[in-house]
């Protein structure tokens, strides 16, 4: 698809449009919709495998990529062949032509998304929403399934509003009438929102609570809904990631017999790329996605995890619309070394901007490298043979180094699925 592949430009309209034109596909099959500010991807996945484990042919649309397109579009857990890629890519794009407003790339592969999953026959599709959820494309999709709401903290701000509450009062846009919603705990202004539009489209809210067992090097374990669950996905954050699935799962499960043990293993076995994830190789590297405010104080309070304490080697770059400063602020104390970079792109900040925003402990000097490689074979370097790389501050640094470690490794990096 040969579109700008960043831009926003809020609407639902060209998406309309789109999914007129290429015969509804929107409506062939039943969504589930994730919106939210972080963990919508982690949840996601968790909650497509527990449906794939209970035997429903899954489709899954996420975003953004780390460095592949196809990787936002799996049925069950695979990605689309090439082949059929570039004919449903071809349908979506003479849809498209001639429009006076052309659709943007990301309407362009949700509508590829729900033409793929509505062809193949898939039971069920797990979307998530790329940002906000009034306008988003995503959001062309009729009463879902199950509507479920990650949690909500500020990040867009120039698209959804300055404070927590607007941010939510757009999220919340996904929210149906009569649509059945779990949703994770809320801050008190996020959760008013929520509770606001629920009223006023007679939705039914879940708020669903868990109990952490334990988070360690194997994963996270909760206990929820009378079930024991597990996922592979590493910090004590995706606890609320595992409940909001897990109940789910539960509210999608009444009056059907699903095998739960199966379904229970099939969310225990998922993974999702650039969450926590370790690399293959010496030394060890760990990749977080974190890319807001929010998500830098998870990975700061995982990094205070026992497992995961060390003197950590920082590989940081993110991109022009985040506050980079503060969340390195959040995330410097855990770290012995800090190598600045830029993200590849036209929107990577860059590193000495970053560097100069900022005070730096006094034990602590930022490094400036101009290019992700370099600043990964610098921090490597420092690390050792029994060091620890730590990779964060954007996904496409994420995906960056997913593709260096595998060059390092010789061989492809883990994937999900």
């Amino acid at each position: 698809m040969g579109r700008t592949r960043f831009g926003v430009r809020p609407g639902l309209g060209r998406t309309e449009r789109l999914m007129e034109h290429l015969g509804h596909p929107e409506r062939a099959v039943p969504i589930v919709h994730v919106a939210g500010t972080n963990g919508k991807g982690s949840t996601a996945a968790l909650v497509a495998a527990g449906l794939q484990a209970a035997g429903l042919a899954t489709g899954l649309y996420t975003s953004p990529d780390l460095g592949d397109l196809r990787e936002r579009v799996t049925i069950n857990g695979a990605r689309l062949p090439e082949a059929d890629w570039r004919r449903w890519a071809a349908r979506v794009e003479a849809a498209g032509q001639g429009a006076e407003d052309p659709p943007t790339l990301f309407e362009c592969l949700t509508a590829l998304a729900l033409l793929a999953f509505a062809e193949c026959g898939v039971a069920v599709a797990v979307v998530e929403v790329g940002l906000g959820g009034s306008f988003d494309a995503t959001n062309v999709v009729p009463v879902p399934a199950m509507t479920i709401l990650t949690p909500i903290a500020l990040d867009h701000q120039e698209v959804l509003g300055p404070t927590v509450a607007a941010v939510a009062r757009d999220k919340a846009g996904v929210i149906k009438r009569g649509a059945r919603v779990v949703s994770a705990a809320q801050s008190p202004p996020a959760r008013a929102e929520v509770a606001r539009r629920a009223r006023a489209v007679a939705a039914t809210v879940r708020w669903p609570g868990h109990r952490l067992l334990w988070s360690d090097a194997s994963g996270v374990t909760i206990e929820a809904g009378g079930r024991v669950w597990r996922t592979r996905l590493l910090g004590r954050h995706q606890a609320t990631n595992l409940g909001v699935a897990a109940a789910a799962l539960d509210w999608m499960g009444v009056g059907r017999d699903w095998d739960w043990d199966r379904i229970q293993q099939g969310v225990a076995e998922a993974v999702w790329p650039a969450r926590l994830e370790v690399l293959p190789g010496c030394p060890l590297v760990l990749v977080d996605g974190a890319h807001n405010l929010h998500a830098a104080h998870a990975l700061a309070c995982a990094l205070c995890e026992p497992h995961l304490r060390r003197p950590w080697h920082l590989v940081w770059g993110t991109l022009t619309d985040k506050p980079s400063a503060a969340m390195l602020r959040a995330v410097v104390p855990h770290v012995a070394t800090l190598v600045v970079t830029r993200p590849a792109g036209p929107r990577g900040q860059d590193p000495q901007a970053v560097v100069g925003r900022m005070r730096l402990a006094d034990r602590l000097e930022a490094l400036v490298e101009p290019s992700v490689p370099r600043a990964l074979d610098t921090a490597a370097r420092r690390a050792g043979a029994g060091g620890a790389v730590l990779v964060a501050g954007s996904l496409v640094l994420a995906g960056e180094a997913r593709q260096w470690g595998r060059a390092a490794a010789g061989g492809p990096s883990p994937r999900a699925g």
